[in-house]
């Protein structure tokens, strides 16, 4: 890496990226937030004397070596990037590496890809698929599970940041190029969307017979059928106080948005019905 203390522009300062860039500060990089949210980038600077802030993506690109994007959507991740008078492109310098944490469709970085190097000019900027798990606390933590794929030497040249975000045991190098990171991701997804979906019927189901929920989910929550989803989220449902850490429009959003098609053939289950 070029430098030992490189500097970051990281976008996105929602739940989970507001954790992974205090992380990183703490850490010792140096970090410039950006978010649409002027009260988020209030917070970052208060809490974290040693950052930066910029009230534009191409603002806060200026001298990165990394522009970290982790904003909800691809919808989002767009105009971050290449709006015409605010995006990030036009401001990074050759060389510069963009790790996409988004969660967005395995097509969308092809596509991503294929904008920087024609609509943006820019033939010399590192691109890295590497979508995250783990929720706001693993985020603050530098905990959290990376899924990252894309040229290996890209790889390489992010590891430090990459492993500074992750547990050291759940930084995942998926093969396959750009793209790989998303599909892991989104297996990933699948697992816990349905998780969450059949802890709610189950704690429902448990209720309408008129047991007691939290005698039902102890006794649950230790036979064949429980899962580390279960076991995490089930509380959630008969605790009106226990605090909340995420929200389940975001595993909605992560499972139904992705174009299975893309690597689901036209017999599978998933493919054919993909939008319930």
């Amino acid at each position: 890496m070029a430098s030992r203390t490189p500097k970051i522009a990281f976008a996105g300062l929602g739940a989970m990226g507001y954790g992974m860039a205090a992380h990183l500060v703490k850490s010792g990089f140096s970090v410039t937030g950006c978010d649409i949210y002027q009260p988020s980038l209030d917070r970052f600077l208060k809490e974290n004397p040693n950052a930066s802030a910029a009230k534009t993506p191409r603002e806060a690109c200026q001298d990165a070596h990394f522009l970290i994007v982790m904003v909800a959507t691809s919808m989002q991740a767009t105009p971050l990037l290449f709006d015409e008078h605010t995006g990030a492109v036009k401001g990074l310098r050759e060389n510069t590496t963009v790790i996409m944490c988004s969660t967005v469709a395995p097509a969308y970085i092809s596509e991503v890809q294929q904008l920087l190097k024609s609509a943006a000019g820019k033939q010399h900027i590192r691109l890295i698929d590497s979508p995250v798990s783990g929720g706001a606390l693993r985020a603050a933590a530098g905990t959290l599970s990376i899924f990252a794929s894309g040229a290996p030497d890209d790889v390489e040249h992010a590891r430090a940041v990459l492993q500074c975000m992750s547990d050291a045991n759940k930084l995942y190098e998926i093969p396959g190029g750009l793209g790989g990171g998303s599909k892991a991701k989104l297996i990933h997804q699948i697992f816990a969307g349905v998780h969450i979906a059949m802890s709610s019927e189950a704690m429902g189901l448990a209720a309408l017979a008129g047991w007691d929920t939290k005698e039902a989910f102890d006794h649950l929550s230790k036979r064949g059928g429980s899962s580390w989803m279960f076991v995490n989220r089930a509380p959630f449902m008969f605790d009106p106080d226990h605090a909340k850490y995420s929200s389940v429009t975001i595993i909605a959003k992560d499972v139904v948005s992705f174009d299975f098609s893309f690597f689901l053939t036209a017999d599978s289950v998933l493919y054919t019905k993909r939008e319930i």
